[in-house]
């Protein structure tokens, strides 16, 4: 039987035109050179929510084709975590650890087996990534920040689902016929980036 592993693609969402020029152009994301000040109309975002939140938008895209609903697995939904922690503690964006390592050896090192049998070939997964932002923009005075272009929980879940859903590679992913599961990790950092994984089974 032959042993494949579906496509794994990344996105960069939610960036001012400029930036999104540099931080293609780069290996991982730029890290912003101030922390975000608490401010008043910042709304508030929540990780386990928005991980709801954008499970629930997925399975509404493949209601839309007449697919199966994915189940949230919390284990899957576990190794998509770590994998945006990691990626947000040691400055990288990648389906590759700085030390080579996949979605598949994740799933390994977590004692996740996938195993989905399609005729005689048996699929072991796939995985997304995204990189969305608390906001937009932010206006500055003299080099200080005064105000930010603050992104709601609900235009995150919404702009990263359908980044998604406009990406080939993501799409295809998310429109798997034969996959019954996946699981949302979402990690927010302290200067506004927002690591999402999605892994599936």
């Amino acid at each position: 039987m032959k042993k494949k592993q579906a496509q794994s693609t990344v996105l960069r969402l939610g960036l001012p035109l400029m930036l999104l020029i540099l931080v293609a152009s780069c290996a991982g994301p730029q890290p912003r050179t101030r922390p975000i000040p608490e401010q008043r109309d910042r709304p508030a975002v929540h990780g386990p929510e928005l991980e709801r939140q954008m499970h629930v938008l997925i399975n509404k895209e493949r209601r839309k084709y007449g697919l199966s609903l994915l189940e949230w697995k919390a284990t899957l939904a576990d190794i998509a975590r770590n994998h945006s922690q990691d990626m947000s503690k040691r400055n990288y964006f990648s389906h590759y650890s700085p030390e080579g390592h996949d979605f598949f050896y994740r799933y390994k090192q977590q004692g996740y087996t996938c195993g989905v049998h399609v005729g005689r070939t048996i699929y072991q997964g796939g995985e997304n990534l995204a990189l969305n932002h608390l906001y937009d923009s932010v206006t500055t005075v003299n080099g200080i920040a005064t105000s930010y272009d603050w992104n709601s929980q609900d235009k995150i879940a919404e702009t990263t689902v359908q980044g998604w859903m406009n990406s080939p590679g993501h799409r295809k992913n998310i429109l798997t016929p034969y996959f019954k599961s996946e699981g949302i990790g979402v990690v927010i950092t302290s200067d506004g980036d927002i690591y999402i994984t999605q892994n599936f089974c």
